[in-house]
């Protein structure tokens, strides 16, 4: 594993790790994380990509991780159009340091549902999400709907003013975030638009330019990512993607649980993870 750090559109460092195969299979991944997850959460499943004769790379969006090299106050007007140009960046230093090889995406929640908020998509043959979702709240269930309306409602402004960013760790949403990430979280969640507001909002979205093959995972106790709002990503976001659908029960599998996470766990290694592998015919 071999960690750097390259230059977003405006300059801002963003930290990446590099997975190198010892045979490679001319295939590369790129990593695009969840909300306020740093990229180590993914490492065990690159390696395991490596290993199997993949380039694989991981990265922190700006404000996350190891991505940090200003105090989080100061990103407080960077949002989530600022996260689309550093996996913009990533995406393009990776086609052009393997540009023959087949590009490939694995986006996790918001790395999945967030293609479209910038042109990255050029760089990529195809596309896995997991638990991305079409996130306005009321297609959630009913506890998570008051959840994310008090905490996105409330929470987020007030907190945010005083403190000068979000501290999501205080409500189990992982690392802190700065001001703008977090208002544009209220607005993706609360707002019936979702992501699709945006455009709305006079940013200029690529969702519809995006028509490369795409599978679409949904699991069935994901609380952050019930079916029906992945069915919604599907049909109304990546309407002119090659759209395939998997949704997953965790018994199916002789499992417990899966939740949001559990799926990029090495604990499932030999029973979610070839999925993958079929999918991009590892």
């Amino acid at each position: 594993m071999n960690s750097l750090h390259i230059q977003s559109t405006d300059g801002y460092p963003i930290s990446i790790h590099e997975f190198e195969p010892s045979l490679s299979n001319k295939k590369t991944i790129v990593f695009a994380p969840a909300i306020a997850v740093p990229q180590k959460f993914y490492f065990k499943m690159a390696s395991y990509l490596s290993e199997r004769g993949c380039h694989v790379f991981t990265f922190d969006y700006r404000g996350i991780g190891t991505s940090t090299s200003q105090n989080i106050r100061l990103l407080k007007k960077h949002g989530f159009f600022s996260w689309a140009e550093d996996f913009k960046s990533v995406s393009k230093f990776v086609y052009q340091k393997f540009p023959d090889n087949k590009q490939y995406m694995i986006g996790h929640s918001y790395g999945g549902n967030s293609l479209g908020f910038s042109d990255a998509f050029q760089y990529y043959d195809a596309y896995i999400t997991i638990g991305s979702q079409y996130g306005f709240y009321k297609y959630f269930t009913p506890k998570m709907q008051v959840l994310i309306y008090l905490n996105f409602k409330f929470f987020v402004p007030i907190t945010t003013s005083i403190l000068g960013y979000y501290p999501s760790s205080w409500f189990g949403l992982g690392r802190s975030l700065p001001t703008k990430a977090a208002k544009d979280w209220a607005i993706y969640l609360l707002h019936p638009d979702s992501m699709l507001d945006f455009t709305k909002r006079t940013q200029k979205t690529y969702y519809q330019d995006i028509k490369s093959t795409m599978l679409l995972i949904s699991i069935d106790d994901d609380l952050f990512a019930p079916k029906k709002s992945v069915d919604i990503l599907g049909e109304l976001v990546y309407s002119n993607a090659h759209i395939q659908r998997k949704h997953i029960k965790p018994s199916d599998y002789n499992l417990k649980t899966i939740g949001h996470f559990d799926f990029f766990r090495q604990k499932n290694q030999d029973i979610l993870w070839p999925i993958i592998n079929e999918w991009f015919d590892l």
